[in-house]
């Protein structure tokens, strides 16, 4: 019975997290995004979020996401926006712009890479918190990385910072929750105890034939059973809300030792 209701609750959790990507890919503006992966310099055809509700058969308007694509891939082909694109350290994804102007649009892009490979924009490329993606030419990546580096570490050192302070409200977070799961978990067993004693009382009122007395301990027992599933739903809830901060707790000292690592090298 015990395997039953756990493989029930283990199909509704399935399907309620189905049905939450579901709605989300339901309630997207396929235009709007579409032209956000453009826009970012990739293909529609590959995007992780639209196979994903492809995969779950949502309802989504496919015609949207590539009239979408199209506005965004126009908008990306743009000598100003390629520009950009290389201002900002990131690469160029020529494959999308298939067009007669493409060497002017590589020109253009090539102005914005050598301006964010500048010395003068090491410190804030750096302390901006984007990685440096090695795409800075040659006889600009000396000058430039030094700086890079130290905006870098300056970033770094304030992310760990921050994350310390996360580590140790966590650690008080999952010390109330502890507290908090031991409540429920004997409010629970209190409430189990009581229904037991209920049982007994209606067992001896059935041998004494005691009906009116069976009527009302079944009455209680109806209560109790209600009262129970509030009661296990409270220690569900805590032991979760604890397994949520304990895996938190344990990424947030798993990014503290990668940024203790990198800033190591820098």
């Amino acid at each position: 019975m015990k395997k039953l209701i756990t493989s029930a609750l283990l199909s509704i959790s399935f399907v309620g997290c189905a049905s939450q990507l579901k709605k989300e890919c339901e309630s997207t503006n396929w235009f709007k995004y579409g032209e956000e992966v453009a826009l970012r310099g990739e293909w529609l055809s590959s995007d992780a979020k639209l196979l994903s509700c492809r995969k779950e058969e949502a309802e989504i308007s496919e015609s949207q996401a590539d009239l979408g694509f199209k506005s965004g891939r126009q908008k990306y082909c743009t000598g100003t926006n390629t520009y950009l694109v290389g201002k900002s350290g990131d690469p160029f994804s020529k494959d999308l712009c298939d067009t007669p102007t493409l060497k002017s649009l590589v020109s253009d892009y090539n102005k914005g890479l050598r301006d964010y490979c500048s010395k003068a924009n090491g410190f804030n490329a750096g302390s901006s918190g984007k990685k440096y993606k090695n795409l800075c030419p040659a006889d600009l990546e000396t000058k430039f990385l030094p700086e890079y580096k130290k905006g870098r570490l300056k970033y770094v050192e304030a992310q760990i910072k921050n994350l310390e302070n996360r580590q140790r409200d966590l650690q008080l977070a999952i010390s109330n929750k502890n507290t908090q799961v031991v409540t429920t978990r004997m409010n629970f067993m209190g409430v189990q105890n009581r229904r037991n004693l209920l049982e007994s009382q209606k067992s001896f009122a059935q041998s004494t034939n005691n009906l009116s007395e069976v009527g009302r301990l079944n009455t209680e027992l109806q209560n109790l059973d209600w009262e129970l599933t509030r009661a296990r739903q409270d220690v569900d809830r805590a032991e979760t809300e604890k397994r949520n901060l304990e895996s938190e707790l344990d990424q947030t000292g798993k990014t503290i030792a990668e940024f203790r690592l990198e800033m190591a090298g820098l």
